[in-house]
């Protein structure tokens, strides 16, 4: 009984990871090409529209973006290197070594842009209210456990 068990705990772990990747796939694409946006970098513009006065240092970033302090550093570089203005780094005040990154005007209309894309393509993927219904039992079910 208990390899049965198992057995359906990884087949449904394996069908939401395979759900998730599709989904993510699609959103990159989306971004991509609509907005010359990886989904990486479309979070990291999200993550810093939600920060207090529309920065973080890049420590912070790692996390909620995902990647490592190095591959950050990187994903920020480039997005730098498009030349459209959405982001600016800086010097913190208190810890020279530390580096913020914040949001622009032009970061955030172009945020704005694609979030429309966004929301879009997880409509089309998932109907709204299965979508809320389901995100809402996954934030229930990581807040029991943690």
């Amino acid at each position: 009984m208990g390899s049965v068990f198992n057995h359906d705990i990884i087949n449904n772990w394996l069908a939401l990871t395979h759900i998730q990747m599709n989904v993510a796939n699609e959103l990159e694409a989306s971004l991509q090409e609509k907005h010359d946006l990886s989904l990486k970098e479309f979070y990291l513009l999200l993550f810093l529209s939600e920060a207090p006065e529309k920065k973080l240092k890049l420590q912070n970033l790692e996390s909620m973006v995902g990647l490592s302090q190095s591959a950050v550093s990187r994903l920020v570089s480039r997005f730098e290197a498009k030349g459209c203005g959405a982001l600016q780094r800086h010097a913190c005040d208190n810890d020279r070594r530390s580096i913020y990154t914040s949001l622009t005007e032009i970061g955030q209309n172009k945020l704005d842009h694609a979030l429309i894309t966004f929301n879009e393509r997880l409509l089309t993927t998932f109907p709204e209210k299965k979508v809320e219904q389901l995100l809402r039992q996954m934030v229930r079910f990581k807040e029991e456990t943690s």
